[in-house]
């Protein structure tokens, strides 16, 4: 393995690591991000927070409290790029707006239900706490919650000792009851009645994409839908072309995801 105090700059170091990463059986978007991470501990720089990352604001003894965007205004997430589901015009992405309707019968009771990437945790372990909506507050960028989780889950204290609560690792992603959900054509979200959120590190909304990962995704050539999330103006649907040329985003963000929960894997093996 190459040492970074080895290197004069960033350029040769990623030369060099990169592909030594891939040789242990790193995809390249994995061993790109992998390297800047070892090149920034190495030269003192901080990790970059992400646009909109799940931070932590108080703690006790029992409970963690943290927050982040729910919903972000404007800008169109990855639905048809990470996924096969295009809009009735055939654009790719669904965006929120202000006038989006959020209520549920989950809102109204003032909770909702938070768990680890899509109910992927251990059994007993799924539920990591709620989105406390009585924080809930509006402004020109989206929907902003707290969240209160339970620091007795082995995920929360995981992902505590991982620091990613502090680093900008985490994001988070909306679920809504599909039977109540409304859009229009050309993707933009009319109702999304919210019944449950999920802590991520692989969001399908770009804007919750950390900078390390956007700089590894643009050092692999890999485009990413830009930040509109000040821009009140509906956003143009994706050219068919250049849709096609994002593709590959989904897989990259999947590795992403992937490397992140092989850690969770590793660390429970070893308790185990």
């Amino acid at each position: 393995m190459p040492n970074p105090a080895e290197y004069d700059n960033q350029k040769d170091w990623m030369a060099a690591c990169v592909p030594t990463h891939k040789d242990e059986g790193d995809k390249q978007d994995e061993a790109v991000a992998t390297c800047l991470s070892i090149w920034r501990k190495h030269t003192g720089e901080p990790e970059p927070e992400g646009k909109n990352a799940l931070k932590a604001i108080s703690r006790t003894d029992d409970e963690l409290r943290v927050g982040n965007y729910i919903v972000l205004f404007g800008g169109r997430d990855l639905e048809g790029v990470g996924s096969e589901n295009v809009n009735a015009d055939g654009s790719k992405g669904e965006y929120f707006t202000a006038d989006t309707d959020l209520s549920s019968s989950y809102t109204k009771a003032g909770a909702l239900y938070e768990d680890w990437e899509h109910a992927q945790a251990e059994a007993g372990d799924e539920l990591l706490g709620v989105v406390d909506w009585k924080t809930a507050k509006v402004d020109d960028k989206g929907v902003f919650v707290e969240r209160v989780l339970q620091r007795r889950n082995q995920y929360v204290r995981w992902l505590e000792e991982l620091g990613w609560f502090e680093d900008g690792t985490l994001g988070t992603s909306s679920h809504a009851d599909p039977k109540g959900v409304v859009k229009r054509a050309d993707g933009e979200i009319v109702r999304w009645p919210l019944f449950r959120d999920t802590i991520t590190v692989n969001p399908m909304e770009p804007r919750m994409l950390s900078d390390n990962q956007l700089r590894a995704f643009k050092a692999l050539g890999i485009p990413v839908p830009d930040d509109t999330a000040n821009d009140s103006t509906p956003p143009e649907a994706e050219p068919e072309a250049e849709a096609n040329q994002s593709s590959t985003s989904a897989a990259s963000a999947a590795g992403q995801g992937r490397m992140r929960m092989q850690q969770l894997k590793n660390r429970l093996t070893m308790e185990g």
